[in-house]
């Protein structure tokens, strides 16, 4: 006893208590981080579809439901990727909203010579304006099939298999969560985009893992329409958002659902901007955060806020403690670095993310910061078109 009290007394003197509070902060703050990154995030590259479900014959029929407009350049280039996927039993249900009879009745002409194709049309009246889930609804109750599979005319599959691996994901679950990344393109804003969106869905698809899910994304996700119907629909019905998170924390349960996550399994999101658009959509999806349950955002923000502070922490011992601290906390902060790039290279891999990584610490350094910059503009300039 009398030797540890000499060590402390001595360490006092050199440091002080502030020092020896700013060194055990370090240590603990490192600690949560890889509690994160080597504990929970290593079970997503090693990941297994798993559940309690099991349907003998995986040739059970999908209908895919989408919401579009007028968008011939989807009809011609995108939407044949859908009809073209390597399944038996499908249709795809284009949910047409808008006033243009020329586009409906090209779509219906296409239908008529597709088998797999099935329109629905919903004339858009500027008064009363449609809401994406009053389409959604539209799409689900003209389904043939009861397993459903929800994705956007902004999106498209990255394989023709896409389908047929979604639907083994349904042999174990009535909910299926998938990933959607983002387009890939040149550049560095293409690498701080997509390694953003990829770290986003690396969260709740762990939170899943570890049967705590809180959602899934819009543009590639599924659920039994029996399950949808119990539920009554859509909640939220005052938002304009939350077909992906809000409603599907409505319809999980334990065990009811499962992640299909496969390279070939992998939608694209096109990107229709640069850092401002992206940000825009950060902002436009975090309108549902408050609602989200406290776990899922305790789950969020501990992450966020252990990053932050470390690296805060770490630049205080680098700055105001003596070479020694410096060098030890130097130590830390590459270790520390070193594992989140072996973490996230598997977890790229298995997402189907090509030459993210060696960018990925631009998103490991700026996202704290960007999830305090959202949720404080979310609440001094909220955008109005969320709300009904």
């Amino acid at each position: 006893m009398d030797t540890i009290t000499q060590y402390y007394n001595a360490a006092v003197e050199a440091y002080g208590l502030w020092g020896l509070a700013l060194m055990a902060c370090v240590a603990l703050l490192f600690g949560v981080q890889m509690h994160y990154y080597l504990g929970l995030f290593r079970r997503l590259p090693s990941f297994k579809i798993g559940g309690q479900r099991d349907v003998a014959n995986d040739r059970n029929g999908i209908s895919v439901v989408l919401v579009m407009g007028d968008d011939y350049l989807y009809v011609e280039n995108t939407l044949p990727l859908l009809l073209a996927q390597d399944y038996d039993l499908f249709e795809v249900i284009v949910v047409y909203v808008g006033s243009n009879g020329e586009f409906a009745e090209m779509l219906a002409m296409r239908a008529a010579t597709e088998p797999h194709l099935a329109v629905s049309r919903i004339k858009q009246h500027p008064l009363f304006p449609i809401s994406n889930k009053m389409a959604i609804n539209i799409g689900v109750k003209a389904a043939r099939y009861d397993n459903i599979v929800v994705t956007t005319p902004d999106s498209k599959p990255v394989s023709s298999r896409w389908l047929s691996l979604m639907a083994k994901g349904f042999r174990k679950g009535e909910v299926v969560i998938g990933y959607c990344g983002i387009e890939q393109r040149r550049g560095l804003t293409d690498k701080i985009v997509r390694s953003s969106r990829m770290f986003s869905s690396l969260l709740y698809l762990t939170a899943a893992i570890r049967r705590r899910p809180y959602r899934g994304t819009i543009q590639n996700m599924g659920f039994a329409r029996s399950l949808y119907f119990d539920h009554k629909g859509f909640g939220h019905l005052n938002l304009n958002l939350g077909e992906d998170d809000l409603f599907m924390q409505q319809i999980f349960s334990d065990d009811n659902y499962t992640i299909v996550m496969h390279p070939r399994a992998t939608m694209r999101q096109a990107r229709w901007g640069g850092l401002r658009w992206w940000l825009h959509e950060c902002r436009l999806r975090n309108h549902a955060y408050p609602f989200y349950p406290l776990a899922a955002r305790n789950f969020i923000e501990w992450e966020a806020g252990s990053r932050l502070l470390f690296f805060l922490t770490v630049a205080a011992c680098m700055v105001l403690m003596p070479d020694e601290v410096k060098i030890g906390a130097a130590a830390i902060l590459l270790a520390r670095f070193v594992a989140v790039s072996v973490q996230m290279a598997r977890v790229a891999k298995r997402l189907g993310e090509k030459k993210l990584v060696p960018f990925y610490f631009i998103n490991d350094l700026f996202e704290p910061l960007l999830a305090i910059g959202v949720v404080v503009s979310r609440m001094i300039r909220p955008i109005r078109e969320v709300w009904r």
